[in-house]
């Protein structure tokens, strides 16, 4: 399911993309300090530039049992070579990742392009791409932050619209998304530190029934910290967003606003183990009527078990968005990691990931469909094997199975189950 938040309907429209004061509000936020406080950055604080060109490539051969997350009751899409669910994918991609480090200051880049190729279902074929760049900036150890732009087309998971919709799922839906981060963090005192980020999220959706759906989010975050405690830090963060969606003229929700407040922890004890903690809560407020709030939070912890073992452990709660219907979704989820460093070419992970999703009612198209509660299942596994300096190779496999309360004519049309195995090379030169 995907998780999207919102802005107001009296807002800017996503089409027409952010407006200037919006886009000067990020700046004023980013350099909310005086001229002079910036024209102490100093470049040359930490010796001589230094910069790495890292091009990559890899190839992925995949096999998925059921590409489309149906259930196997379901009409059966077709493909070139007749109906069913499963078929094979190679995907290719490549590009640049690179870092330029003068003084304080780091500047980054990376560009990313790929190729997927279908065998029976051939129709979906496409390209898709990555750009990614920004600036981490430092003045001296009082003001740090981050300017951070990046542009994505990928095609949207079949998991995320709506799987009774079987005369369109064989079909190809892509999204455009934008998304720019401005954040300033402040050293108030060497105990006490503040930190400020803004965001703004464009969605170009492309979904059945509404091609040209539209989503544009916008936020801003405060967090105060106390970091008197070696190895601890901790304090409250606030949360307020508000988006919308537009084009979708089905949507019974288009947009609302949500705020969140929370107690945030994180603590680290060298070579043995990670706590990370946010618990608070979430009030969202629908403009079209309604409301939805409850306790929230992500709590994760890593902890080395041996010199070549480490386990990881995450539990979440979060209210998000339903984005084919915009509708509110609560999701509560555990996940499970392991991994084993076998030699020094051999790494071994395996893992657990369980999300149950509670969904409000849903108006599609005209329609309106009854709550329904989710439950997703996919344990996994996989190798890296790097036999060489420049290539890893990694054999996996992965398993997912959804149950749902949802169901139409005695079946259950959102359940599924299907397995995934594929073998991915990939190669990478480092230049510096």
């Amino acid at each position: 399911m995907d998780r999207r938040r919102t802005r107001a309907a009296e807002g800017p429209s996503a089409q027409s993309g952010p407006s200037a004061r919006t886009w000067l509000g990020l700046l004023l936020l980013a350099l909310a300090f005086p001229g002079a406080a910036l024209a102490q950055l100093d470049f040359l604080d930490t010796g001589p530039p230094q910069t790495h060109f890292t091009p990559y490539a890899d190839a992925d051969y995949e096999h998925d049992s059921n590409l489309f997350a149906l259930n196997p009751g379901a009409p059966a899409p077709v493909g070139r070579n007749g109906p069913g669910l499963s078929d094979t994918v190679w995907r290719a991609r490549a590009g640049f990742d690179s870092a330029y480090d003068l003084g304080l200051q780091e500047f980054y880049l990376i560009a990313e392009g790929r190729r997927f190729i279908y065998d029976n279902f051939t129709q979906l074929n496409h390209d898709e791409y990555l750009l990614h760049g920004g600036w981490n900036w430092k003045v001296d150890s009082v003001l740090d932050g981050v300017l951070d732009f990046q542009r994505q087309r990928s095609m949207l998971s079949f998991l995320q619209f709506n799987a009774t919709q079987t005369s369109a799922s064989e079909l190809l839906y892509l999204q455009v998304q934008d998304i720019a981060i401005a954040s300033i963090n402040v050293q108030m005192s060497p105990e006490w530190r503040l930190q400020s980020q803004g965001k703004l999220n464009d969605q170009n959706l492309q979904v059945p029934g509404t091609p040209d759906l539209t989503l544009h989010e916008e936020s801003v975050h405060e967090g105060l910290r106390y970091v008197g405690f070696a190895n601890l830090s901790a304090g409250l963060d606030g949360e307020y967003l508000r988006g919308n969606y537009t084009s979708g003229t089905f949507l019974a929700t288009p947009g609302y606003r949500q705020s969140t407040a929370e107690f945030a922890a994180d603590y680290v004890l060298s070579g043995l183990s990670t706590f990370h903690g946010e618990v608070g809560y979430t009030d969202r407020v629908l403009e079209q009527g309604g409301s939805i709030s409850g306790i929230t939070g992500l709590v994760s912890y890593q902890r080395d078990l041996t010199g070549k073992t480490s386990m990881t452990v995450k539990l979440s709660r979060a209210i998000n968005t339903y984005v084919t219907a915009a509708s509110p979704e609560v999701d509560t989820g555990a996940e499970l990691d392991l991994t084993w460093n076998a030699t020094s070419k051999i790494k071994v992970l395996a893992g657990y990931q369980y999300l149950h999703s509670s969904f409000s009612a849903t108006d599609i198209q005209g329609v309106l469909t009854a709550s329904r509660v989710d439950r997703l299942q996919t344990p996994s596994l996989s190798v890296m094997y790097q036999p060489l300096n420049w290539l890893i190779v990694r054999p996996y496999a992965q398993y997912q199975t959804r149950s749902s309360t949802a169901r139409s004519a005695g079946v259950d049309i959102f359940t599924f189950h299907g397995t995934t195995y594929g073998l991915e090379l990939e190669g990478r030169l480092k230049f510096q």
